[in-house]
């Protein structure tokens, strides 16, 4: 008997996420007849295959197949797992994720219901600074038969979370991955979304997505410029795939505003580079591919911010498109409001450059007594062509939890009334307002400003609701010694508990090793460390440290160290930006300290100031 869905993870040495991958599809709120589970291990290394093997004991939906040697990217274990597959739909799952037990099984019973090519679900990016949306604009509302020239982003977000498809799309058209160390999704998709007649758009919670430091990947193992390269081949395909005129444009849209604006020169790497005619060089080369196939850069390009780099780029010397990006990527931004729209400008002023309309901006004008009831009020800056859909009120650290709020709009402001607020869970909560099909904006705490003397400190600052009843429920403070801690703010330590006189400053990630507590003269709780001195125990700045997962690395500081495997340096102790560098076998460096991630996973910090793993399969201590 077919399935009604194939559930294809490829894996390779996943030992620590498989549980959870798999224990999501044990509890799938289905008939588990409906469904088939596909691990394909590409030889993992590690107690991969033999975690997989001790659920498929008790489970008959799970299948396993095991390649004879390893393709080294998750290409081919996901076309063999295809080719096994028996359900109507496909979907694909990386083996560090988890499918929503609630929200896919009512998700794939409506696609096939509605008997779609394709199905776009909503997805969910767990991280150590919390739950936030992935891919938001291909599932900003409840739709079917929606053509996906329609998705005006459909190619934004081109990797497996919350898509399904039907099989015989694939088979019918013969598309399958292609072997790459990076970009094999975007091929995959662009080609499978133009073969397609309709799409199940939906806002139930679908897949989440692992983003936790302690998660690598091929991609994050990929350099910028090598993945320009290899960029700059995609958009070469994708020109010659004759997608039909409206897909092609979104096609080449993407490529270009995401993976060689975005990505590539709106970014810290490129102005830190000392090779900048390198960037310059594959700018060039993808300007000249488009010209080849009869298009214009320039039409592919929507954000104004974007616009405005490649007009300066295309002027004799770099000196002010070099001004114009910097200040852009620093978010080096003047604001004013002029006929009630916020504009803003950059820092420097060049020639021919116009201000940016920010589009919808909310400002807390405060709580008011109206017709003898309390009303929180919102103005809304906005042209009159923004139309508001709704306003939510939603975690600070977790967009899962959010909840609607009832309001009355007139004369530029939102009136919300205080009992909207008693329908929340109990949460920290920012307000968000949502306005036309894809825009939404966290409320601001203060006016735009500016001033040509006086710079506003905490213009950036969101509108935060801390909840009285949380507050209570949960202590603001360390209260009880369990271990050694970790910073995760920067934080001062003091000789005495009223912090009146600082001794040094720690960075954040620094552990530490509290003894017990002490008392302000008002109660407030100070750490006492090993050395004696005092420190905050607000949990703001400082976390208890999880030392179970510790024996596989370094956490002695070493002097120098010799790399094992080939690794990357990165600029961030939680390796969330472009690696610096690639580092080969052999290579020799001095460290000089260790810095710890909010997960308590260490990292070696680097004499210049840079990190790397603290692996010990990748790293051996010299001195």
């Amino acid at each position: 008997m077919d399935k009604l869905v194939s559930i294809i993870i490829s894996v390779y040495n996943k030992e620590e996420f498989l549980k959870e991958c798999i224990e999501s599809l044990i509890h799938l709120k289905i008939d588990h007849k409906q469904i088939e589970a596909i691990f394909v291990d590409d030889c993992s290394t590690d107690r991969s295959l033999e975690i997989i093997e001790s659920y498929a004991k008790d489970h008959d939906f799970i299948q396993i197949i095991s390649l004879p040697s390893n393709t080294g990217s998750p290409s081919e274990p996901r076309n063999v797992g295809m080719k096994q597959a028996t359900g109507k739909y496909i979907t694909l799952l990386d083996a560090d994720d988890w499918l929503d037990t609630d929200g896919f099984p009512k998700f794939i019973h409506k696609v096939n219901e509605d008997d779609a090519d394709f199905g776009l679900g909503r997805s969910f990016k767990h991280s150590s600074k919390g739950v936030a949306h992935h891919a938001r604009f291909t599932t900003y509302k409840d739709a079917s038969h929606v053509k996906p020239e329609e998705i005006i982003k459909i190619f934004r977000a081109v990797g497996p979370p919350g898509k399904v498809f039907k099989r015989e799309l694939i088979e019918k058209h013969q598309i399958a991955f292609e072997h790459m160390k990076f970009g094999e999704d975007k091929l995959f998709f662009t080609e499978l979304i133009s073969k397609v007649e309709d799409i199940t758009m939906s806002t139930t919670p679908v897949y989440h997505v692992n983003r936790f430091d302690e998660n690598e990947s091929l991609v994050k193992e990929t350099s910028v410029i090598d993945k320009a390269y290899l960029n700059k081949d995609i958009l070469e395909r994708v020109c010659e795939m004759e997608l039909p005129e409206q897909l092609n444009k979104l096609a080449l849209n993407r490529i270009i505003e995401l993976d060689f604006f975005r990505r590539f020169l709106h970014t810290k790497t490129f102005l830190k580079s000392e090779h900048k005619e390198a960037f310059y060089e594959l700018i060039d080369e993808v300007e000249a591919i488009l010209k080849k196939h009869h298009y214009d850069m320039k039409d592919f390009l929507d954000n104004p911010i974007f616009i405005n780099m490649y007009n300066l780029y295309q002027l004799e010397g770099k000196a002010d498109f070099l001004t114009y990006t910097r200040d852009a990527v620093h978010g080096r931004w003047h604001f004013y409001i002029e006929d009630n729209v916020v504009y803003k400008v950059t820092e420097h002023k060049i020639e021919g450059i116009k201000p940016i309309s920010e589009g919808c901006y909310p400002v807390y004008e405060g709580t008011q007594m109206i017709d003898g009831s309390l009303v929180e009020v919102i103005r809304v800056l906005k042209p009159e062509s923004v139309e508001i859909k709704r306003v939510s009120a939603v975690a600070m650290r977790d967009v899962q939890v959010a909840k609607d709020v009832e309001f009355d709009y007139h004369d530029g402001r939102l009136y919300i009334k205080q009992d909207q607020f008693a329908k929340m869970p109990h949460a920290d909560v920012n307000l968000c307002v949502y306005h036309d099909d894809l825009g939404l904006t966290l409320v601001h705490a203060s006016y735009p400003s500016n001033n040509e003397r006086y710079k506003m400190k905490r213009q950036k600052f969101k509108l935060e609701f801390v909840d009285r009843i949380k507050e209570k429920k949960d202590a603001k403070y360390i209260n009880k010694i369990t271990g050694p801690m970790i910073l995760t703010r920067k934080a001062n330590l003091y000789k005495d508990v009223g912090f009146v006189e600082a001794l040094q400053s720690l960075e954040p990630g620094t552990k530490v090793n509290p003894t017990s507590i002490s008392h302000t003269s008002k109660g407030t709780p100070r750490l006492v460390l090993e050395d004696g001195s005092i420190m905050t125990a607000n949990k703001d700045f400082v976390t208890k440290m999880n030392t179970t997962k510790l024996d596989k690395y370094i956490t002695d500081i070493p002097k120098r160290i010799k790399v094992k495997k080939a690794c990357k340096l990165y600029g961030t102790r939680a390796f969330n930006q472009t690696p610096v560098k690639d580092l080969a076998a052999g290579e020799q460096l001095n460290i000089s300290n260790i810095l710890y991630t909010d997960k308590s996973t260490p990292r070696l910090v680097t004499e210049d100031g840079n990190f790397l793993t603290a692996n010990k399969d990748y790293i051996e201590v010299i001195e």
